[in-house]
């Protein structure tokens, strides 16, 4: 059997892209889809969702690949298929950071502020409804 392909070796366009290597309208659209972190909106106005590519390496004890390697991707929480994704998705690489935050926020406003856009993504937001931010005064923190 054959090793992986290495993880940094996956994350070239990734890399390259988030550097600004690509420029602001060279988006790939067309190109083969290439692994990383993503966010897309699913409505027009409506809030970024986190989008993730990656590349699904079945291994045995040794390490050694026991099966193809398979090209997987996931938008807002929910597998889809890299190929028909890769065009909402390439023009906004995003590091792993901000695909974390993104889906903690997505995740945390569904079962906290179910009002909040981010836990309705495919609703568009109306900001003439949207509430009001507060924000906690020196008095008010403990």
């Amino acid at each position: 059997m054959s090793k992986p392909t290495p993880h940094a070796a996956l994350y070239v366009w990734h890399t390259e892209a988030l550097k600004g290597v690509f420029g602001e309208f060279d988006i790939h659209i067309g190109e083969e889809p290439q692994c990383g972190w993503f966010k897309r909106k699913l409505v027009k106005d409506g809030p970024f969702v986190p989008a993730r590519i990656w590349v699904y390496q079945p291994v045995d004890d040794e390490g050694d690949l026991c099966d193809d390697e398979a090209m997987q991707c996931e938008v807002d929480g929910k597998f889809a298929d890299p190929e028909e994704a890769w065009s909402w998705l390439c023009g906004n690489p995003i590091s792993e950071a901000e695909f974390k935050h993104l889906t903690a926020l997505r995740q945390w406003s569904e079962q906290h502020a179910p009002s909040e856009p981010y836990a309705n993504p495919r609703k568009p937001v109306d900001w003439m409804n949207v509430p009001t931010p507060t924000f906690a005064t020196k008095e008010q923190t403990p």
